[in-house]
């Protein structure tokens, strides 16, 4: 930790493709907002928002209101040298997203130095979770008071810059993937996609089964059928299993989930909606693994697609288990490779 630097969390924005205010959505039953503060809190001394006061942190807004992210940042580090009376280098944090870790943050705020420090994702950098020093936020302010409105020359030539190399051993590779639209939440497993009927996700968070399977209820449907696989504490051989690690080429996952469904649509034309949902990153003993629900008008349909849907997953999508028991670690028993439908 490095409790001599002070946290900006950007909750504002227009939020124009989600529809509604991203700071709000709910994640594990906290909205994005909350979560974005509680994460900089721990590895900050002190720390502001910028917008409306979602995060439960002091509020302050830019000027003029929706000015952009390099007003936000500056009005962030003017309010928290008004408050502290000091210029310290500040975590910046955009609450959008989901899967940034406090790790991730501890592994930026301690690189040696004074300069900024932006992590990298795909080749290209992040600057609202990124290390910003008093030299650049200066910069920035006076950027700012010049007309400036972008902030791709907000940081200077010493700028320390972190591939995904260095800080994935710490976060999973979607940690700097914001969410920008309600198909984005529905494929990192946080919510119900906007239209259609057919759910495919993978997601870090506990999985949502009551949002699922009110997704799922239709005045049309008889039935619904819903299926949570759970971490147990053994598995063949391995008494006293602790922990569960799922990983996934997640692209060619997803495509290979939806393809499931439209394979069990093919076989019982009558199913509504369904929904496949699985969880990655580390999971313990009575956490739920993957969800399957399925709804039709009668139970027969349900039944025998949600059977054949979790079938399917388990035998045809790439994502691997890692165990760790009393005794040892190692990938899941009865591993097999991907076959084809």
């Amino acid at each position: 930790m490095a409790p001599e630097l002070h946290g900006i969390v950007l909750t504002g924005g227009a939020s124009r493709r989600m529809g509604r205010d991203k700071a709000t959505i709910e994640v594990a039953g906290r909205p994005l907002a909350r979560r974005s503060a509680a994460v900089l809190a721990a590895v900050t001394a002190v720390a502001v928002e910028v917008g409306p006061g979602w995060s439960g942190l002091p509020s302050v807004t830019e000027e003029p209101p929706g000015a952009g992210p390099l007003a936000a940042v500056v009005a962030g580090w003017r309010e928290l040298v008004r408050r502290t009376g000091e210029k310290r280098a500040v975590l910046v944090l955009a609450t959008d997203l989901p899967d940034v870790s406090a790790a991730l943050l501890a592994l930026l705020a301690g690189e040696p130095g004074t300069a900024s420090v932006v992590p990298l994702r795909r080749g290209r950098p992040q600057p609202l979770c990124a290390r910003w020093s008093v030299a650049d936020l200066e910069r920035a302010a006076a950027q700012l008071s010049a007309g400036e409105r972008s902030l791709r020359h907000a940081f200077g030539p010493d700028t320390v810059e972190v591939d995904e190399e260095r800080w994935a051993p710490v976060a999973p590779g979607a940690a700097l993937d914001d969410v920008d639209t309600p198909q984005e939440l529905a494929r990192r497993g946080l919510a119900p996609p906007p239209d259609g009927d057919t759910w495919v996700g993978l997601g870090r968070h506990p999985l949502p089964a009551q949002d699922a399977v009110a997704w799922a209820t239709l005045p049309r449907c008889g039935a619904v059928v819903t299926f949570m696989g759970t971490v147990r504490d053994h598995a063949e051989g391995r008494d006293g299993v602790e922990e569960l690690v799922y990983e996934s080429y997640e692209e060619p996952a997803l495509a290979r989930m939806e393809d499931v469904v439209a394979e069990a649509r093919r076989r019982w034309p009558a199913l509504e909606r369904v929904a496949v949902v699985h969880r990655l990153g580390p999971l313990a003993v009575g956490d739920t693994a993957v969800l399957v629900v399925a709804s039709s008008a009668h139970r027969a349909d349900s039944l025998a697609a949600g059977a054949f849907v979790i079938d399917s997953v388990k035998d045809t999508v790439p994502i691997w288990k890692h165990e760790r028991w009393r005794d040892g670690e190692g990938w899941g028993t009865g591993a097999r490779p991907v076959r084809s439908l």
